[in-house]
């Protein structure tokens, strides 16, 4: 065997490993929850080793579970992942991983960078910066928004975050 043919070699034996391992429902699941970008069925059934009509089933069902979205396009019907559900996730892990403290003060450094970006690029939010930005700016300027944004974004899911714990936490009380 030659050096270029392991690389195919190894790739044939995880997705091996991976078809033995996994149900068909569990494979289907894995790659909505991995793609941000709708795919149509028979995209998800090539990449997650199953038959279109098998992936077609699986993914009705996470669309019905709140796991995949589904868009009805002119051709086809398209899926991704239910942003609202990674973002609940997402906020629900923060919640029970980080303690109220470490998350104030992951708060209080993230208004602290989006303070820094507002003084250094005098701009009250990223969508300011992006608009006033000229066709030939730095790259340095068009990441700066991207950060900004991101950083906006995580500081409402650390916030989301410690209401969600207080709201557990109030309802365990009234139990």
């Amino acid at each position: 065997m030659s050096r270029d043919d392991r690389p195919s070699e190894t790739l044939r034996d995880a997705r091996d490993e991976w078809q033995e391992s996994t149900t068909a429902l569990e494979r289907v699941n894995q790659v909505i929850e991995g793609i941000s970008t709708p795919r149509t069925a028979a995209e998800i059934a090539e990449e997650a080793l199953v038959s279109e009509p098998t992936a077609r089933k699986h993914l009705r069902a996470l669309v019905k579970t709140g796991v995949a979205s589904s868009f009805d396009g002119s051709s086809a019907t398209t899926y991704a992942r239910n942003e609202e559900t990674v973002l609940y996730r997402r906020i629900r892990e923060l919640s029970t991983e980080q303690s109220r403290d470490e998350l104030l003060d992951g708060i209080e450094r993230m208004k602290r960078q989006i303070a820094t970006y507002r003084e250094e690029y005098d701009a009250v939010s990223p969508e300011d910066l992006a608009t006033s930005l000229a066709a030939d700016a730095s790259d340095s300027a068009w990441e700066a928004v991207a950060e900004w944004r991101t950083t906006e974004r995580n500081l409402h899911i650390a916030q989301a975050a410690i209401n969600f714990g207080r709201a557990r936490d109030l309802g365990a009380v009234t139990q």
